[in-house]
């Protein structure tokens, strides 16, 4: 029997069998290569088959007994440090788990315990994770309506419209959650001005401030965390994805003195939650990303892309003109959109034949999300693709 046959049947089936990658590129059954700018929906950026990555999780597994988070050990602790460094608190706490919607998860239910309040507040257009609560905080009907009633308390306000988070924000207010990007919503940024103004209507409100990096956080947009690129000062931050180099990890970090006057010993656990190999894997992940230089190679290299797609080769005036079929480049980093003019099935369809993978994002968008260690002949041969395709 296929996996299609025997998979619960929630995702939509590709054809196309992935069995090896190196990098930038995955290949199929059949030896065929293919430039990858979908990297696991973000997971890949230190890129495919990391050698690095892969030792320091098999050293973990091979040498260390499991160890749940109750029983210190120094792996943890360094990676910790480490990521400690890279957080906009000045002292932050922890609370690892497994993935991005679990990191998620834990921030709802630390901004409802450190506030004592309920109500929680998010963006429309966002997408913050499938499970109860990260689903309460998702924009989309399709995503939420198979499985309501969800988790009462929640309501959305607009994306970079401070008026309209000013309408709801009260007394009653637990917490606003962000993305910086709206990566599943389109790859829209948010502005200077919509940022600040939620900080100030959170701390008028006695409201916590979480910032959702799960798909944004580790390089991508040319900052170790999105919110640095606008100087962005939340109390908690939500990471996963990227930060374990492919083995699965999320973390919830906040201010450590979120929970001065209150006992939580007990009250949230995961049994997965801070294993050493994802651990070691992230720790492998922070040393990769400081040797690599990755954060400076994604704000070159998503500029040098933008321009490469944006500027019409053929236009022989020297003045950048835009393909008709291109409506807008939206993105920070290697953590890009194409919005077009004409459907995006065909172009996602057309690049694979190419030898490109990419993401839909839209019906009219693609999502450029490639590993950071992507070349410039590589970068290149994804803007010569799109031309060709859109016969610019």
């Amino acid at each position: 029997m296929s996996e299609f046959e025997l998979s619960a049947g929630v995702y939509s089936p590709n054809p196309l069998s992935i069995v090896g990658g190196e990098g930038a590129v995955v290949w199929d059954a059949a030896g065929e290569k293919y430039i990858d700018c979908v990297g696991g929906h973000g997971v890949s950026s230190v890129g495919h088959s990391n050698k690095k990555i892969a030792a320091a999780v098999k050293n973990a597994w091979t040498n260390y007994a499991f160890a749940t988070a109750r029983h210190p050990h120094a792996v943890r602790e360094k990676f910790l440090e480490k990521l400690s460094e890279k957080m906009p608190f000045e002292k932050s706490k922890f609370f690892l788990s497994n993935s991005g919607t679990e990191a998620v998860e834990a921030a709802l239910k630390f901004a409802r315990l450190a506030t004592g309040r309920t109500k929680i507040l998010a963006a429309k257009r966002a997408f913050h994770g499938r499970t109860f609560g990260a689903l309460s905080a998702t924009w989309r009907p399709e995503f939420r309506e198979p499985f309501e009633p969800l988790v009462p308390d929640f309501d959305f306000f607009a994306f970079n419209k401070v008026e309209s988070l000013e309408e709801k924000i009260n007394s009653e207010t637990a917490a606003v959650i962000l993305e910086v990007i709206q990566g599943e919503g389109g790859v829209h940024i948010a502005t200077q001005e919509f940022l600040d103004g939620v900080r100030k209507l959170c701390d008028k409100n006695g409201a916590l401030l979480i910032l959702d990096e799960v798909q944004s956080g580790v390089c991508r947009t040319g900052k170790f965390l999105a919110l640095e690129n606008f100087g962005a000062q939340p109390d908690i931050v939500c990471l996963a994805k990227a930060l374990g180099g492919g083995y699965p990890i999320g973390a919830t970090a906040f201010r450590s003195d979120l929970f001065d006057d209150k006992k939580i010993q007990g009250l949230h656990a995961s049994t997965f939650g801070g294993n050493l190999p994802a651990c070691a894997a992230g720790l492998a992940v922070l040393d990769f990303c400081e040797k690599e230089n990755l954060c400076e190679k994604a704000a070159e290299d998503g500029e040098f892309l933008k321009q490469k797609l944006l500027v019409n080769p053929r236009d022989i005036s020297g003045v950048n003109d835009f393909s008709p079929k291109i409506r807008e480049i939206r993105g920070l980093g290697l953590m890009l959109a194409v919005e077009f003019k004409i459907p995006a099935k065909e172009i996602v369809e057309k690049l694979e034949t190419a030898g490109i993978l990419v993401l839909p994002t839209g019906p009219k968008t693609i999502r450029l999300l490639p590993p950071l260690v992507i070349s410039r002949e590589q970068l290149n041969k994804i803007s010569a693709a799109l031309s060709e395709i859109l016969n610019i």
